[in-house]
């Protein structure tokens, strides 16, 4: 990973900062012919913290940023806006995953670099936490009678015409039909992949103006206690896609218009009616367009749960219990975190031991 870049990306788009240096955010050194003010880091050091199963759940690094200035005044000016838009600062910034900076405390120094002239340098002192690119060490765990995860729509709509569901999941013995995931405007216009206890198949239905797109998995899964991978995919001008464990299981052809846009979406039901999944559910990710046979092979990767966010166009990303504070689901609960920012969940009817160390390996 790249700190740098995403410590120069926090400072970049800050605007009090961008207002001082502009671009003259450099790491290490900085060109003589640089006019003042500018910024130069340095990261000195980059250590694993925290592992399990032998996975390192984070990285830590410390981190040097100095303000360099022809004045005392300026000098200092600068190193608060600095602190200011570091600290405390959590999230993905350029592919960087960081769950916390935090500062450790200030050097002021006078360097006499060209003679007569004094350089004026104040230095900012912080310590960043790096959640690793991918881990996969904890899963969701439903009941089937009343667990569900409850979702906004926030941008869900792009993928009323073409989208992709993906996820893991664990599909116990039941007599019940219950759903992995839905988005729903109304009766008429929805998409949801749901297992169909009645026929025994995992089902996704494309619904589009009162017009069903069915397609169905009938593979022996339930109770098989063996993690499944699913993708549902659709095109409003093309087909509607059922894949499990990277293998396209069924197509048809899509009929109807999709009218209106998502207001509700759930993880574990449907949103409007008991049909609650029995079993576990891992790595579900949305995105606004029809993933290829390629990118679906993709994301099974062999059975070993594939990090979905190089892939474009997602929309939704839910890890279920290893976002957030990772290696300890526990305290984001009751809080599904949704990796792109979008629609964080809310566990329903649930405690904290629904999250569960049993994830596709």
């Amino acid at each position: 990973m790249d700190i740098g870049k995403a410590i120069y990306k926090i400072l970049h788009d800050n605007i009090a900062v961008e207002s001082m240096v502009g671009t003259r955010i450099a790491p290490n050194v900085m060109k003589q012919t640089s006019p003042f003010p500018f910024i130069v880091y340095d990261v000195s050091s980059d250590e694993p913290e925290g592992q399990k199963d032998s996975v390192a759940l984070l990285d830590t690094a410390n981190i040097m940023i100095s303000g360099y200035s022809k004045t005392y005044a300026e000098a200092s000016k600068l190193a608060n806006y600095i602190r200011t838009a570091l600290d405390r600062v959590n999230g993905l910034y350029n592919g960087v995953n960081i769950q916390a900076i935090n500062f450790e405390g200030y050097d002021d120094i006078f360097d006499d670099m060209s003679g007569s002239d004094g350089i004026y340098r104040k230095s900012l002192n912080f310590n960043i936490r790096i959640i690793n690119s991918f881990n996969n060490i904890y899963s969701t765990i439903f009941d089937g009678v009343d667990d569900y995860v409850a979702l906004g729509a926030t941008g869900l709509s792009a993928m009323k015409n073409t989208g992709t569901i993906s996820t893991w999941f664990k599909l116990e013995t039941t007599a019940s039909s219950g759903d992995l995931f839905r988005a729903y405007e109304d009766a008429s216009n929805n998409v949801r992949i749901f297992y169909h206890a009645g026929d025994n198949e995992l089902r996704l239905n494309y619904r589009a103006g009162g017009t069903s797109n069915l397609v169905n998995i009938t593979d022996a899964i339930e109770g098989d206690g063996l993690w499944h991978h699913v993708a549902g995919t659709w095109d409003k001008d093309g087909n509607a896609n059922i894949y499990l464990d990277g293998t396209l299981k069924d197509t048809v052809a899509i009929s109807g218009t999709f009218t209106g846009s998502f207001t509700v979406a759930a993880i574990g039901n449907n949103t409007q009616s008991a049909s609650y999944w029995t079993g576990n559910i891992d790595e579900l990710s949305l995105f606004n367009k029809e993933l290829d046979s390629t990118e679906v092979s993709t994301l099974y990767n062999d059975g070993l749960p594939f990090n979905p966010k190089p892939l474009a166009n997602m929309i939704g990303y839910w890890k279920m219990g290893d976002g957030g504070i990772v290696g300890d689901p526990i305290a984001t609960f009751p809080t599904i975190v949704d990796e792109t920012g979008n629609n964080n969940g809310t566990m329903t009817n649930m405690t904290s031991t629904d999250f569960v160390s049993n994830v596709p390996e």
